[in-house]
């Protein structure tokens, strides 16, 4: 992909959709990078199938990475080659308005992680938040990008986002509010990364891996210095 179709690419994109709960914030971009790199990333999703590995989840207890299918059954793959570019020069460009869109008081953000997920049959992750202790690496806001074949042939897959507690009212208890977001192709949905979230479990009847959910994952940190150059 060149020069040319990037540019053209990031500027398919309309404004965003904020969401409807102000408990639940997130901001929804659609036909952000168009068919034709909607297509090339299947293509290379397909020839590098066995490049996926396991996903696995942080012990915020132990600091280590497990594997533990029961919370999370997805696998990822870092490696995005030529398609890198593109997805992080459309949400280097979408960084600042999207901390005004959710009201965010940081002065700067940086994409510095990206990778492919895949989710098939029976495919979830449990409830979690996407903050780092680490201090050189501070996640402000988690991206989530969606491509799959068109129409999809799989079902749920939902992302789930859960947000502050309603106040109880008279004679009731408190109620946690939760909104489900589609995944939909060309796609790109931003939240704060300290918000908790799921994926619903996916159901894919083929059971073939074409016919996955996949996404690019991205988190945005705190940027400590002047943004650098876009690799």
């Amino acid at each position: 992909m060149n020069a040319t179709s990037r540019v053209e690419a990031t500027r398919q994109a309309g404004p965003p959709e904020p969401g409807d709960d102000p408990r639940c914030p997130f901001l929804a971009y659609q036909n952000v990078l168009g068919a034709q790199y909607v297509a090339g990333l299947l293509d290379y999703v397909m020839a590098r199938q066995s490049d996926f590995r396991t996903g696995v989840m942080h012990n915020r207890e132990t600091g280590e990475l497990v594997a533990d299918p029961v919370q999370r059954d997805s696998v990822y793959l870092t490696d995005l080659g030529v398609f890198l570019r593109p997805i992080k020069s459309f949400v280097s460009a979408v960084a600042a308005p999207a901390l005004r869109g959710l009201h965010l008081n940081e002065p700067k953000v940086e994409p510095t992680e990206f990778v492919i997920t895949a989710y098939r049959d029976g495919g979830h992750i449990g409830e979690h938040i996407d903050t780092c202790e680490r201090p050189e690496r501070v996640r402000i806001l988690s991206c989530v990008y969606y491509f799959a074949v068109t129409p999809r042939r799989f079902s749920g897959g939902e992302l789930r986002l859960y947000g502050l507690p309603k106040g109880p009212a008279a004679g009731q208890p408190s109620s946690m509010s939760f909104v489900d977001i589609e995944p939909r192709t060309d796609t790109l949905v931003i939240f704060p990364s300290w918000i908790r979230h799921r994926v619903m479990p996916v159901r894919v009847p083929s059971g073939t891996w074409a016919d996955s959910r996949f996404t690019i994952n991205c988190w945005m940190h705190r940027a400590s210095g002047p943004l650098r150059a876009q690799t």
